[in-house]
């Protein structure tokens, strides 16, 4: 008996603990947007989401690591066609994880397969929320173009016939240099001197991103959360009336002069409604665009190349490429 009394104010003590931890975490979780991040990652952890699978390139070489700025997150990987003399166009990609997550080595598979059919694939890394929040990402994908730039010859890039690229939050920040080098009244709103000319910049290829972050942080239910969350880390603020939520939508931004775009996505995905909506101001703005949503599917299906919808996003990415490059040769 004795026993069971002590285990009871053991058990008691237990839970009281717990109910405060849990208490001050929920507290926490009102003033900072720390441990949804957390939450979310450990989440992310438990998906091969985003993973290259079913198909591997062949005839490439790569260097990795490499530096194009004085930051620990500033490195870029280069994927090139073996044996191939350049000037070769080139793909500059950034990577998906909700801008508070992931690295350059996710789609970097995905890069080697796109430089076996005769383009440069650069993968960028860069510093991820909430500690080093909107537009930082966006800086750096510009200084890693100027990097890109300065060495082209010794990397056999054509500097004049560039694709900005990504996947998820990825697209978001490609898709918004974009609009930056395309606009400078909006890249002067933002703060961002591009480092790329209009007329060098051949096209974009966004797969699954968000192009309206206003839009998507009303969304409702888990979905919701977590859009709101990474948005709150990314942007810096969880008030949709403060003027960087507005700033951050390519939507809104897109000008005619935006660059020949693929848009991609699985209608499975809730991020997909953006890309529809995407492709419907880039229809009204009298931009070329193709896309490529598929029923059924969910985000990031187009690196699962088991999938034969993933393959053909895969094939018209390639035939994408050569269409708009070829326009700049």
């Amino acid at each position: 008996m004795r026993f069971l009394r002590v285990l009871g104010r053991w058990v008691g003590r237990a839970a009281l603990a717990l109910a405060a931890v849990l208490g001050a975490v929920l507290v926490w979780a009102r003033v900072s947007p720390r441990p949804g991040v957390a939450l979310i990652n450990w989440l992310f952890s438990l998906t091969d989401t985003g993973e290259v699978k079913g198909m591997e390139a062949t005839g490439v070489v790569g260097r990795t690591g490499l530096a194009y700025g004085d930051g620990p997150d500033e490195v870029l990987d280069v994927w090139s066609p073996e044996g191939v003399s350049g000037p070769l166009p080139v793909v500059v990609w950034a990577h998906g994880g909700a801008w508070i997550g992931g690295d350059r080595s996710q789609p970097a598979p995905y890069l080697r397969l796109l430089a076996q059919h005769g383009y440069v694939g650069i993968g960028i890394g860069y510093s991820l929320a909430p500690d080093h929040p909107y537009p930082l990402p966006v800086r750096q994908l510009g200084a890693a173009l100027a990097w890109v730039r300065d060495h082209a010859d010794e990397l056999g890039v054509d500097p004049e016939r560039v694709v900005l690229a990504g996947d998820s939050a990825g697209a978001h920040i490609a898709g918004q240099y974009a609009a930056l080098v395309t606009d400078p009244g909006y890249a002067s709103l933002v703060g961002i001197e591009p480092s790329l000319e209009p007329g060098h910049l051949a096209g974009a290829m966004l797969h699954c991103g968000p192009y309206d972050p206003p839009t998507a942080m009303h969304s409702t239910g888990f979905g919701g959360w977590f859009v709101r969350t990474v948005g709150w880390a990314y942007l810096g603020t969880k008030d949709l009336a403060d003027p960087r939520v507005r700033e951050s939508s390519i939507l809104d931004h897109a000008t005619p002069a935006f660059p020949p775009t693929l848009l991609s996505g699985g209608d499975d995905d809730p991020l997909t409604a953006q890309g529809r909506a995407f492709a419907a101001r880039l229809a009204e703005l009298g931009v070329d665009h193709e896309t490529h949503f598929h029923p059924g599917l969910n985000h990031e299906f187009q690196f699962d190349l088991t999938r034969p919808e993933a393959r053909r996003v895969l094939a018209a990415s390639v035939d994408f490429l050569a269409r708009v490059t070829a326009r700049h040769s």
